[in-house]
């Protein structure tokens, strides 16, 4: 069979982040031959020539309003006429909505903490004389290394916030000083110091880009506050691969992703993490599945926190590997974006 005709969609942070995924597909293409175009998915007759191709790969982003409207909506189109897409419904319909993933993982008996989606103040208020667990963390649906994050440690304080988020909202926008203050804290060598200053850049787009997106108002979401984790972990699955990176969490601070302070230890990845990542991962039937997960202290098994499709894959890099299902190491490169695109050739090539 012919090789796939493959459509790389040009994401409105193409070439101004180095997490962008589409670099990746492109260069795998170029690499082995195989035909592609690179579509700007915002000029006129995009969607007219995304038609014609077999495989559509489009790493959106969730600080790009516009594209958070529209990337589902087309790439779901795509695939109503036999196209494959990436991600699919089954990766993406959750993304960036951390309210979205708290049902799911309700619904689909995922390990993770209490989560309490509330979407009235009466709510609030009950949640307050029934559960009354201070302190619990209040996040906005949106946002990703520890933005739009908070400790509310007692009912006045959240009773004040829920009036903030059932009147005037708040902006999703990431704060430059949160950004600021936490990888400085964190940084632990000159040459660090000088890759994230060469990093400022890609944040100040995103900001700019995140600034269209809209008030977060009308909902309050909690989740149960675990005391004494150290670090999280940035676990990657895809298929029957499992790749991880730890995050430590900084002093004085209860937040670890976000921080930069990555490490690899792969004995941090146990057993249990590694089933309860692929049981996730089926459950949610997705191709892609990034998981930020921790172990409780309390019981010392794993829980999940959030869930996402897309992620740094750099970061991923770094472990040098990855789990297959047995809990077996493989010292072999795992790229998730280059073996998602891998494994969509495979599949076509096999239908």
């Amino acid at each position: 069979m012919n090789d796939p005709k493959i459509a790389v969609i040009k994401s409105d942070f193409h070439d101004q982040h180095s997490s962008a995924w589409g670099h990746v597909w492109i260069k795998y293409c170029e690499q082995q031959e195989i035909n592609y175009s690179l579509i700007d998915w915002r000029s006129k007759d995009a969607f007219r020539e995304l038609i014609d191709h077999d495989i559509i790969l489009w790493h959106y982003s969730h600080y790009s309003n516009d594209e958070m409207i529209f990337a589902k909506n087309i790439l779901s189109a795509l695939k109503s006429i036999g196209c494959k897409v990436f991600p699919d419904q089954a990766d993406s319909q959750h993304f960036d909505d951390k309210v979205a993933q708290s049902y799911f993982m309700k619904a689909l008996g995922i390990d993770s903490p209490e989560n309490y989606p509330l979407h009235s103040l009466n709510a609030v208020n009950e949640w307050i004389k029934e559960v009354k667990e201070f302190p619990v963390v209040a996040k906005l649906r949106t946002g990703s290394g520890s933005s739009n994050v908070q400790l509310i440690n007692d009912k006045h304080e959240l009773k004040k916030y829920a009036k903030l988020m059932f009147g005037n909202g708040m902006k999703a926008t990431p704060s430059t000083a949160f950004k600021l203050k936490s990888n400085l804290i964190s940084t632990r060598s000159f040459d660090e110091f000088l890759s994230r200053i060469k990093r400022i850049p890609e944040f100040l787009f995103s900001r700019t880009q995140a600034k269209s997106l809209p008030i977060e108002k009308g909902y309050v979401y909690l989740q149960e506050f675990i005391p004494n984790v150290d670090y999280d972990l940035k676990i990657a699955v895809v298929r029957n691969k499992l790749s991880f990176v730890a995050r430590g969490t900084r002093p004085g601070e209860f937040r670890a992703s976000g921080g930069g302070t990555l490490f690899y230890d792969k004995t941090l990845v146990t057993k249990d993490i590694i089933d309860s990542a692929f049981k996730t991962f089926d459950a949610l039937g997705s191709e892609c599945t990034g998981l930020d997960m921790i172990t409780d202290p309390r019981s010392n098994m794993p829980v999940i926190l959030e869930i996402s499709y897309g992620f740094s894959h750099t970061a991923q890099l770094g472990a040098g590997g990855y789990f297959d299902r047995s809990g077996a190491w493989i010292s072999e490169p795992f790229n998730p974006p280059l073996e998602v695109l891998i494994n969509l050739i495979k599949d076509f090539k096999r239908n």
